[in-house]
């Protein structure tokens, strides 16, 4: 969502940051080119404005006149204002009734529906007990696409029995109370344009549920309109936060920002695909980090407790250690990779890399499918000693895997030397290799999420 801002000022922090001295020239100059990235990122003008004010008076203030390193202290500035702008600190669901009733309203289009699912997931993977429902009786399908969305999560889904929007709602709360769900999940109705009689709707419904969490899903490519459609809902049901939605796609971003910032609604979570665990909780702080190149180390590692299998994981470990490392594991390790975001998703979330989008954008992660296709098109005994696959045995795998012997005999060649490298880090060499690499990336104790070698 913040690619070309995240490029923008990523490299104006890199330029701060070996700055042994900023004039007060230096730093105008800095916060010009800052201005000029934030409102080509569709960054509302008082939002821009406030926000360079507060760095101006802070960057100028005694805390950067006496500091040895007075880019990095600039930098810190500029990360905790940034991350004021997007909400301050993170604030989690209020899920203390039961059941606590979370109501996504927002424009036809915006992707409520498919959120409602998302959101299930996610909440149910936190060891939530969910129900969904839709209110919508103006879109066509609104209620079954909800309900086979709810089959996919795994989740009940409570048809509220009535006429109107608010006695919808009602009963699939009472169904909700009896069947002990913790959370109800409610989709309501949207609309192609803001109008007194959705906003009415979505009162009414409010008031028969009498909400927990009201939250105002918005497109994230729906730009400075962003801002119109949060102030009008907030002003109808007074909002408790937003989510946005379709972050994946190619926009500037800067709405995030804005809406934020000028109605006093935190973003609380983002989509990041079409999948349904293409999902994540918003930190303001740690999305602050991100835009400035700062990396997200804690988002890396809750990404790897979410998507690593520890018993494989564990598996993995002990046959480095026994150096019997095979084919079948090198493809699940690839697989994980994968479901991590690929190699361009953790380049972007580790500290210190500051590669350009434009280089992350050439990493492909279709190399990392061809090898696993390879791998699955092979016999156990194949997998297990690659030694025995003979030149009949390439032509069956390469066919088999929509691949060529050429493209197989340097996978081979590849896991051959990944082989021998597992082999010298077997025993204490091996450990204290890895302790070296989780120290330089800041992680004494290791990576949580992962075995221990």
């Amino acid at each position: 969502m913040f690619d070309s801002l995240t490029n923008k000022l990523g490299s104006i922090a890199n330029k701060l940051r070996g700055s042994a001295r900023v004039s007060e020239a230096d730093l105008d100059a800095t916060l010009r080119e800052m201005r000029m990235a934030l409102l080509e990122a569709d960054v509302a003008l008082p939002v821009v404005k406030h926000l360079l004010d507060a760095v101006r008076e802070r960057a100028l203030g005694a805390e950067v006149a006496k500091s040895l390193q007075p880019g990095q202290v600039i930098i810190k500035i500029l990360h905790d204002e940034l991350a004021m702008v997007l909400g301050g600190q993170r604030r989690d669901l209020d899920t203390s009734k039961i059941p606590s009733v979370i109501m996504l309203c927002g424009l036809q289009g915006a992707g409520k529906t498919t959120t409602a699912g998302k959101l299930a997931k996610l909440l149910t993977a936190q060891g939530k007990k969910v129900a969904v429902t839709s209110v919508d009786a103006t879109r066509p399908a609104a209620r079954e696409q909800l309900e086979l969305l709810a089959e996919r999560v795994g989740v009940p889904y409570l048809a509220g029995a009535g006429n109107k929007p608010e006695h919808m709602a009602a009963d699939a709360l009472k169904q909700a109370r009896l069947g002990g769900n913790h959370i109800l999940i409610l989709d309501t109705a949207g609309r192609q344009v803001v109008d007194d009689a959705l906003m009415a709707e979505i009162k009414a419904v409010e008031k028969a549920v009498h909400a927990s969490e009201k939250l105002l899903v918005l497109d994230a490519m729906t730009g400075q309109t962003a801002l119109e459609i949060a102030e009008t809902f907030h002003q109808s049901v007074k909002l408790t936060g937003c989510i946005m939605s379709k972050t994946d796609a190619d926009m500037r971003g800067g709405s995030a920002l804005s809406v934020a910032f000028s109605t006093g609604v935190p973003v609380r979570y983002v989509g990041t695909g079409e999948k349904l665990d293409a999902f994540e909780l918003f930190d303001p702080e740690r999305m602050a980090g991100r835009i400035l190149g700062q990396g997200d180390i804690v988002g890396l590692v809750e990404k790897m407790e979410a998507t690593i299998d520890k018993e494989k994981a564990a598996k993995a470990a002990k046959k480095i250690k026994k150096g019997s490392f095979d084919l079948m594991d090198f493809a699940e390790q690839m697989g994980q990779m994968q479901n991590m975001g690929g190699i361009s998703g953790i380049m972007k979330m580790m500290p210190g890399m500051n590669v350009p989008q434009e280089a992350l954008g050439q990493f492909d992660d279709k190399p990392m499918k061809r090898m696993q296709a390879m791998v699955y098109s092979m016999t156990a005994k194949e997998r297990q000693y690659p030694k025995v696959i003979n030149g009949s045995r390439k032509k069956r795998i390469a066919a088999g895997s929509g691949t060529s012997i050429q493209e197989l005999n340097k996978m081979l060649k590849q896991f051959t030397q990944m082989q021998k490298m597992m082999k010298k880090m077997k025993g204490g060499k091996g450990k204290r290799m890895m302790q070296a690499m989780a120290g330089k990336m800041g992680m004494g104790g290791g990576m949580p999420g992962m075995p221990k070698f």
